[in-house]
Formats: structure tokens, C-alpha cells, sequence
């Protein structure tokens, strides 16, 4: 499946005053371009607190239709991070004439976050199979208004990839929902093909989002369960998202939930309860006065009560056990769940060491739009026995704030297991403490992280 973003159409101009000498040149400029747009690299403000300039942009992953960029932000010229015009070209590319990005987390103007984070955004809609140039400018202020520029970033070249395929690393596209409209089943969804989207909240360059309301004392929100997406098994899973959350978010109010997004095994039935399966892997935060990222694993099938009723250390006994908590953990520093209800039930959780979706208006604000990724890796199998070097990792807006190279997915009793279907499955088990709201856009689950 192509790696198939959204669009948005934005004009990148300059400051009019600092042009005077250039008007007549632009004026003439391919593409209709005003004569406030930065042409060359010698058009730039006389400012004497100019915005810095980019000098690592670099391609790191492409699709058939799209290139993803990363670059380091820099100053605005007071401190603060720059915003961003981002153009392309057929090589080699020439400023001035080269295409606006209209398409993608690329698109311009691309608001700054941190000075000195890494930064990386998607330029979509572009043809399989073509070689680019891609080159972006610093600014700060308004464009066509009162922009002040920094200079032309390095050029950063790439070619896209055949239909259908994805790279580095022969990394593949497994599902990618842009949530512009409502026929989901048609887009192989199942289970749920009535989940809610909106016109009113979406990311730039995007016209629609999946929304997702909890009213009060709702465990499941308005539009329905879980919906459900199955994708060719893997053992590496790379899921990528933007969420957004209403100014009045506090989740479950409890240190548990909600869930929010779930990943099942190839041996897990295409119908079966996600609570209680042989792997599943949940992506999440529980909000305490701000949200905490949270990555879980359970296998509740896999649990052994030949031995005894749980919680029963199989370690070193058997590799017929879960790996979730109730058969003993390999892992330190996570937190274990095992109770029956009945059946038996796990869990083992890893969490982020602090809030990252912030409370309070700012950088990471949960009512901002914020990106999460996350990656999973299946750990080996050697001499019949589970090796305890598998991966998990969570992105806040592009810093990594969970990164574990030593858990334990499978043991050698099920050394085949694969991920082989994605949930959007958001619930509160206790009910919403509030009426509240949850908005996502642009997923995109991979074999690899671009």
C-alpha cells in the first residue's frame, strides 16, 4: 500500500522591502510567483538577527509517492525556533522556479518546535520513480507580510521508490488512513466501518480527521468499538500518527487507560477480543496532570497454569509461558499485571520516565497536534529458547522518550509469530471521568521508521 498523505496548498513569499533590487527579476519568475518570495541565495533580509540556516536536510526514507525529509531546526534570529518554506524540483533545483510543497507534513509554512531537534516531515503527491531536489529556507514572521528570511538550506536529492514499495531497508507500507472521508470498509477496515471524522479539527494540509468523543461515564466513544485493519504479518512494526486532544483531556483518571491503539498476532483470530490474545502490543498514554507515553505487551492466551495458579515463575522451566507477567518477566523496570477474572489475564507496561503531552498551553500541549511514533521489533529465537533482545521505542514529536532493545515478545513455544492486524481501539474501562474528545490524523503503519 503507497505511502498516500494529504494535501494542502500554501504560496512561500518574502518580505517585500528586502527585494527592492530584485523585483524586476521576479517579476519574471516561472510559477507566478510574488515579488516578496526569496529567489537566490543573495536575497536575503539585511536584519542583523537573521534566522539561521539549514545545512543537514536529508532525505531519509521515501515511498512511490513520497519523500521524507529531516533536518535540524534553527533560531529565528530571537531565540526562537524558525519556521520553514520547503520547495522541490526535477535536478538540479533552482530556487526561484521550483515548486512550492503543497502536499504533506512538508507543506509551507512548516511552524518550528525546538532549537537544535531533529525535524522531520513528508512531501507527498510526487511521481514513482523520479529523481527530486529538495531545499527549504528558514524564516520568521508571516510570509508575504513581514517575513524575515535566513539563507538556502544544502540540497537534498532522492528518487522515488516503484508502486507499492517503500525504503530504506526494503521497508514496506502496510496501512495508511488519511481519514478524508468515511468509506472504511472500502479502505479494508472491518468490524467498526462507522468511526466518526470531522471537517473542524485536521492537521495542515489535511481537510478531515477521525474524531473520537467520550461523554461522560462512556467506556467506548459515540461512533463505536474497535475497528480493525489486517496487514501482511511482520515481526517489525512501525505505527505513526497525529493526535489531538480537547483543552479539558484527563483520560481515565485513573493510572490505568485509556486504550487507544492495539497491534494483534497472525496466530489471534481476525475476530478475537483484543483483552485476551496470544500478542498483543498497545500504544497509549495514561494522562496524571499531563500524559504520560505508555507501550504494553500482553499474551494472557500463553498463560501456563500447569504449574500452579499465577503468578508462577516459569522462567528457566518451560518456554510454554506468557511473557506478559503472570509466567515471571525477563525484563527490568516494567510493570506487571496478572490476575484472573476469570481466564487469566497480563500485562507488562513500559513508560516514559515524564509528561510529555503537556497540560498547559505550549510546546507538546495536548490541544496542539502532536506526532507519536512507535516501533516494535520481535525478539529472536535461539536454541529453542526466546532471547530477550527485542524493541520498543515511542517518538514525541520526533524525541525518542521510550527505547528498549531487552523485551521479551515470544518464547520458543510460538517462535513464528508476527503482527498481523492494527486496532483503533480507544476505551476506558471505568467510563470517561468527563465529556471529552480525541482527535487522529494521517496513520501510517510500516515494516520500518522512515
Amino acid at each position: 500500500m503507497p505511502f498516500t498523505f494529504k494535501l494542502s496548498k500554501r504560496l512561500a513569499l518574502m518580505k517585500a522591502s528586502v527585494l527592492v533590487l530584485a523585483a524586476a527579476a521576479l517579476a519574471c519568475a516561472p510559477g507566478d510567483r510574488s515579488v516578496s518570495s526569496p529567489t537566490e541565495p543573495s536575497f536575503l533580509s539585511t536584519s542583523p538577527n537573521k534566522p539561521g540556516t539549514v545545512a543537514d536536510l536529508q532525505v531519509t526514507a521515501v515511498s512511490d509517492t513520497s519523500v521524507t525529509l529531516a533536518f535540524t531546526e534553527v533560531d529565528d534570529g530571537t531565540g526562537r525556533s524558525a519556521s520553514y518554506d520547503f520547495r522541490y524540483a526535477a535536478p538540479p533545483i533552482s530556487w526561484g522556479p521550483a515548486a512550492d510543497v503543497a502536499r504533506g507534513t512538508c507543506a509551507t509554512p512548516v511552524a518550528g518546535t525546538v532549537v537544535g531537534a531533529t525535524r522531520a516531515c513528508t512531501v507527498l503527491g510526487l511521481t514513482p520513480s523520479t529523481a527530486y531536489d529538495f531545499q527549504l529556507i528558514a524564516l520568521r514572521g508571516t510570509l508575504n507580510v513581514d517575513a524575515v528570511f535566513g539563507g538556502l538550506s544544502n540540497i537534498a536529492s532522492g528518487t522515488t521508490a516503484v508502486t507499492g514499495s517503500a525504503s530504506p531497508g526494503d521497508g514496506t507500507a502496510l496501512l495508511q488512513e488519511g481519514f478524508e472521508d468515511n468509506a472504511f470498509a472500502a479502505r479494508g477496515w472491518y468490524d467498526n466501518t462507522s468511526m466518526a471524522i470531522t471537517a473542524a479539527e485536521h492537521i495542515a494540509g489535511s481537510t478531515h480527521a477521525l474524531e473520537m468523543h467520550f461523554p461522560a461515564g462512556a467506556t467506548t466513544p459515540t461512533a463505536g468499538g474497535a475497528a480493525r485493519h489486517l496487514f501482511q504479518p511482520t515481526p517489525t512494526l512501525y505505527i505513526s500518527y497525529w493526535v489531538k486532544y480537547s483543552s479539558n483531556w484527563v483520560g481515565s483518571g485513573h493510572l490505568y487507560h485509556p486504550h487507544e491503539f492495539l497491534v494483534m498476532s497472525d496466530l489471534d483470530g481476525d475476530w478475537d477480543g483484543p483483552s485476551n490474545g496470544w500478542l498483543v502490543a498497545y500504544v497509549e498514554h495514561n494522562y496524571q496532570n499531563g500524559g504520560i507515553p505508555r507501550l504494553s505487551v500482553q499474551d494472557s492466551k500463553a498463560i501456563n497454569t500447569t504449574y500452579g495458579p499465577p503468578p508462577i515463575n516459569l522462567i528457566g522451566i518451560t518456554e510454554n509461558r506468557s511473557i506478559g507477567g503472570c509466567n515471571g518477566v525477563v525484563e527490568p523496570n516494567v510493570v506487571v499485571s496478572c490476575f484472573s477474572f476469570p481466564p487469566w489475564y497480563n500485562d507488562k507496561e513500559i513508560t516514559a520516565p515524564q509528561v510529555w503531552f503537556q497540560p498547559t498551553p505550549g510546546p507538546g500541549y495536548k490541544g496542539n497536534w502532536n506526532h507519536v511514533e512507535a516501533y516494535f521489533q520481535i525478539n529472536a529465537i535461539a536454541n529453542g529458547m526466546g532471547q530477550a533482545d527485542g524493541v520498543a521505542q515511542y517518538w514525541f514529536n520526533g524525541t525518542l522518550v521510550i527505547d528498549r532493545h531487552d523485551i521479551l515478545f515470544r518464547t520458543g513455544a510460538r517462535p513464528t509469530i508476527q503482527f498481523h492486524q492494527f486496532l483503533i481501539a480507544p476505551y476506558i474501562g471505568d467510563g470517561s471521568p468527563v465529556d471529552q474528545y480525541l482527535w487522529v490524523d494521517d496513520l501510517l503503519v510500516a515494516t520500518v521508521r522512515p
